[in-house]
């Protein structure tokens, strides 16, 4: 069996003879591999993976977007960018026939290989301000989608292609409008919030066709900012899970399982997340940084959920001792097996000082302890 059909089998919950293993890897850990921001995330994110011999889902090739829209008819784009020794500093000021809008995001480097995004001003301060955007905003351009494609004809035969797009709360929320703000909205103008997440929503919806038709085989899902800590289970339930599926249901009627991705807390939301129709979740956080316990993860997801997770590499995976990681990885998988749809992961991405011995005996523990 190659590690693309290993892959696709746990993802379509067919018979494997064993649980894979395969962390999520992001750009920095593949900078820092090679001592550089500027190493291809294309053909470097294989590279990695294969030196610790592990099983691939390669997320390092989703395209660029401008989700803003180019300049058009109405719908002029000013731009500038003010660059520090640790961040970027981008406005956004776009003219229209009926006001501005104006945008804020910075991109702070946190490590020397890593940078987050933080937006500091919303183009939605009010309604005005929505009702200027659906008016005017250019339809969704052409995406170049030449990373999926490059990725996929790369890795070939040895695993697959995951890719990462907004789920339909947190699009709205990183890019048009705060998250508290958007709170208030749906408890006190629930009009307007409706009106929101219904016009964003379709344009997700034309960035995910695109990426599946570039040939996707798994489409990574940004759950974060719908997450427990931030919005709650009541809220998630009453005014977010009705969106998320529908876009979950879009991207899974064309033949692509979502994985459903939120790496902070989430207990407070598996009542909700039984009723959310992602193929796959991730990413069974721990505490200190989530609360999920493992035993009550697998008794709360249906069985045919793949969960994906459960190894804390924050402070885990960075600290422990071989045959400490090694009983880490032996206990999850006896909890796992039993259960089966699982595929053995981290809580999130590896941060860059984290020690090769604990990467491999990581995947040493998963081949030796993963069979069934």
């Amino acid at each position: 069996m190659t590690g693309r059909e290993l892959m696709l089998d746990a993802f379509h919950a067919r018979p494997v003879d064993h649980i894979p293993c395969a962390p999520f890897i992001h750009v920095n850990f593949v900078g820092a591999f090679f001592g550089s921001r500027d190493a291809d995330p294309i053909s470097g994110t294989i590279e990695v993976y294969e030196h610790f011999g592990l099983d691939i889902i390669h997320r390092n090739c989703t395209p660029a977007h401008n989700e803003l829209g180019a300049g058009a008819g109405g719908w002029e784009v000013e731009s500038a960018v003010e660059v520090s020794a640790d961040s970027e500093t981008a406005t956004t000021v776009i003219h229209t026939p009926g006001g501005d809008l104006t945008q804020v995001h910075r991109l702070n480097w946190v490590s020397e290989y890593d940078a987050e995004a933080s937006p500091l001003e919303y183009l939605i301060k009010s309604e005005r301000d929505f009702d200027l955007i659906r008016e005017y905003q250019p339809p969704i351009e052409e995406i170049d989608t030449t990373p999926i494609v490059r990725a996929k004809a790369e890795l070939g035969d040895r695993g697959i292609i995951a890719p990462w797009m907004q789920g339909a709360f947190s699009h709205v929320t990183y890019y048009y409008r705060a998250v508290e703000e958007m709170i208030l909205d749906a408890m006190t103008n629930p009009g307007f919030y409706r009106e929101m997440m219904e016009y964003f929503l379709e344009r997700n919806m034309r960035v995910a066709e695109q990426h599946i038709e570039a040939g996707v085989d798994v489409m990574s899902y940004g759950g974060n900012i719908a997450s427990g800590k931030m919005v709650g289970g009541p809220f998630f339930g009453k005014y977010v899970l009705e969106y998320e599926n529908r876009l979950i249901d879009f991207i899974q009627a064309r033949g692509v399982p979502v994985l459903y991705h939120n790496c902070g807390c989430a207990r407070s939301l598996f009542a909700h997340y039984k009723a959310l129709r992602t193929k796959a979740y991730e990413s069974l956080t721990p505490p200190p940084y989530g609360d999920t316990i493992l035993q009550e993860a697998f008794a709360e997801f249906p069985p045919e959920t793949i969960l994906c997770g459960g190894v804390d590499q924050i402070e885990f995976l960075r600290t422990a001792s071989r045959d400490e990681i090694r009983e880490n990885v032996r206990g999850i998988l006896d909890l796992a097996k039993p259960r089966g749809n699982f595929i053995l992961g981290t809580t999130d991405y590896f941060d860059e000082d984290t020690p090769s011995e604990s990467i491999r005996a990581f995947a040493a523990a998963g081949a030796d302890y993963g069979r069934y």
